[in-house]
């Protein structure tokens, strides 16, 4: 959170995200020191794949026993606070940026996303800017999230409405 956001990015966008990217699959540690040292804050049994992709790691907050899967990317241009014992499965995009379609001159908008802790991401789903995924939630595989989840629910389709409950 300190020094100049352009140098900052900058920076990542030349080294932090390349020493992330390439180093062994099983090296979690270092790429949770990477990404303390550009203002994430990350627990320290938090995994985080080498594959997955942060686009501005100081707005990330990511929880206790929580994973990034492979090919993950966050788009965290605004905060993006993953809880605690939480899975984010590979392909997953998480957007704090797009376009708004019902603005005449298509206007970015930008909203932070909160996800709950213990709740499951499935393969390949796109959650949009201004989402909380609430506690316990279920997203079923390759479900588009444009609104908020309640929680201890087990939601699919596009866009993602709630299917049923999810048993504590």
């Amino acid at each position: 959170r300190k020094g100049d956001p352009f140098i900052r990015g900058v920076l990542w966008r030349a080294f932090g995200r390349h020493v992330c990217r390439y180093s062994f699959h099983n090296w979690y540690a270092l790429r949770r020191l990477v990404l303390a040292v550009f203002g994430a804050r990350i627990h320290p049994s938090a995994k985080i794949r080498r594959t997955a992709t942060i686009d501005c790691p100081w707005n990330l907050t990511m929880g206790e026993l929580s994973a990034l899967g492979d090919h993950a990317f966050i788009n965290a241009r605004a905060p993006v606070h993953i809880g605690s014992s939480c899975t984010l499965s590979q392909y997953t995009k998480i957007l704090t940026r797009a376009h708004d379609p019902l603005d005449p001159e298509y206007q970015m908008y930008t909203a932070p996303v909160v996800i709950n802790d213990d709740a499951w991401i499935a393969a390949d789903v796109v959650v949009m800017p201004g989402v909380t995924v609430g506690e316990g939630v279920v997203i079923g595989a390759r479900s588009f999230v444009d609104r908020s989840i309640e929680p201890w629910k087990i939601a699919a389709g596009e866009p993602a409405l709630p299917r049923r409950p999810r048993p504590f």
